[in-house]
């Protein structure tokens, strides 16, 4: 974890800010929701993971997509701030550990897989997670498969929103070519169709940095017919954000509770300001 961002965290937890500006989003925001976006989940952080459920139920209402639908189409006002719970890059983890605790609770996952991993040979495991620039412990399983594979997607699909992200976990820069674009964009939501055998209809862009969005990808994202999008320049989204800009906060498992309640605050949404503008009028329609 970034040292000043732990430093600030307990800083506006000594204070009591974090707390104050939770409560003052839900006067002054209000209808919103917020989208929070983790990678893997280790085993060992399986009981802080479930503590930081527990920590959403006091104070959010974990949706799908159909109730996103409805938010942004004016059809339904949450009695709680919305939450969308995505989980980023199709691995096992989400499956065995992720997925259990959220069943248990009746809840919606948002489960964002590369569509071409689950068939991408894994012989040998540690230049497939470098090469593929992926995050999982493969000492975790005997048969060091740290992703998801087909039949583990399928049951997810059950019961959580599948989401597109990308084919190969590709970040979506401007120098990509035409070809490679729509690889990564069209073909990878055909897969995803393929196999989960219903429409795919939101994606999720790969990195947080700037330079890894383009106009070029938010046009095919739109010619792909994505009716969500999902980013990572943390802000709420109210009725009227744009479906194709629904912002993202970035929360691990291992993230210790002071820095829960501040990345939910508002606090980073202010400092991410500039970055998200520009973002935006790059990816506009």
């Amino acid at each position: 974890m970034n040292p000043w961002k732990l430093r600030l965290a307990r800083a506006f937890d000594r204070s009591g800010l974090s707390r104050g500006l939770l409560a003052t989003q839900r006067v002054l925001l209000s209808p919103y929701l917020r989208a929070v976006n983790y990678h893997g989940i280790a085993r060992a952080d399986a009981d802080a993971f479930d503590a930081q459920l527990e920590f959403y139920a006091r104070h959010f209402e974990p949706i799908g997509i159909e109730q996103l639908e409805a938010f942004l189409g004016g059809r339904w006002r949450p009695g709680r701030p919305g939450l969308l719970l995505t989980f980023d890059d199709g691995l096992r983890s989400h499956a065995e550990v992720a997925a259990p605790l959220l069943e248990r609770r009746g809840w919606p996952g948002w489960f964002c897989v590369p569509a071409g991993l689950p068939e991408a040979p894994c012989d040998d495991h540690r230049a497939f997670r470098e090469k593929h620039a992926l995050s999982y412990d493969e000492n975790e399983y005997e048969d060091r498969r740290g992703v998801l594979d087909w039949d583990d997607l399928r049951r997810l699909d059950r019961h959580h929103v599948i989401v597109c992200h990308t084919h190969s976990h590709r970040r979506l820069r401007a120098d990509l070519s035409d070809a490679e674009r729509r690889h990564e964009i069209v073909e990878a939501k055909r897969l995803l169709e393929q196999h989960v055998e219903q429409p795919v209809r939101a994606f999720a862009w790969v990195g947080g940095e700037e330079e890894s969005y383009s106009a070029e990808a938010a046009a095919t994202l739109r010619e792909a017919g994505f009716d969500f999008v999902l980013m990572t320049n943390t802000a709420p989204i109210r009725p009227w954000t744009d479906p194709h800009h629904l912002q993202r906060t970035n929360i691990e498992a291992h993230d210790p509770p002071e820095v829960v309640r501040f990345q939910l605050s508002g606090a980073m949404d202010l400092l991410y300001w500039p970055k998200r503008r520009r973002v935006d009028r790059m990816t506009a329609a």
